[in-house]
């Protein structure tokens, strides 16, 4: 117990200042013209606008929208529910976004971790070099640290750019940072990061 105490101690003041700023969580890097936008999985309300602003912007000529695997809700357009991914897509096409420009990704996991291993299997394939990966605001930190791990060593450019949160108060600010550090201690420190082959295959079941 003494030890677990003198090991967390120097470390609990650094959480406190970390919560007391949302800034910390936020990135956002210089945009470039890309092969494709990545748009995360989530929010689509909150983060397809964005994807579809820098389309009609030309920074690139396709999105890619990865899949976290969420059926959601009725869609009477298509007498049925849809999942997260197809409703995405349908917001993306509402906001002038072309259906043959979009790319949706399969399923192979429910984390941000495995949207980029689903990245960096399609990159592989397509031989695409250059995106800009747009998710939410307070996701962004996190987001942008898992691709550049993940995909350390394909030859890729990776810009990052924040959509708003319509939400992105102390809770959510606290519940990023808990999710950072689980992220940190996994895949950095241990580095249980699944191989893409393994991920490709459990797509496939």
């Amino acid at each position: 117990m003494r030890f677990k105490i003198f090991t967390f101690c120097p470390v609990l003041p650094v959480c406190m200042l970390l919560l007391c700023s949302c800034d910390n969580l936020v990135v956002q890097t210089p945009l470039m013209k890309s092969d494709a936008i990545v748009l995360l999985a989530g929010n689509h309300k909150e983060r397809a606008p964005a994807a579809a602003m820098l389309y009609r912007d030309g920074y690139a000529p396709r999105i890619i929208l990865t899949n976290d695997g969420v059926f959601s809700s009725w869609s009477t357009r298509h007498n049925r529910n849809l999942y997260q991914i197809e409703w995405a897509e349908e917001e993306l096409i509402e906001l002038g976004v072309p259906r043959d420009r979009i790319v949706k990704l399969p399923f192979y996991g429910s984390a941000t971790v495995y949207d980029a291993l689903a990245v960096k299997l399609y990159l592989f394939k397509s031989g695409l070099r250059k995106i800009i990966v747009v998710t939410s605001d307070r996701h962004t930190r996190r987001a942008f640290w898992t691709f550049r791990y993940v995909l350390k060593s394909y030859p890729a450019e990776i810009a990052m750019y924040p959509a708003k949160s319509f939400v992105f108060g102390p809770k959510e600010t606290a519940m990023e940072y808990v999710k950072l550090l689980y992220y940190s201690v996994r895949y950095l420190v241990l580095g249980l990061v699944p191989e893409a082959n393994e991920v490709s295959l459990k797509g496939m079941r």
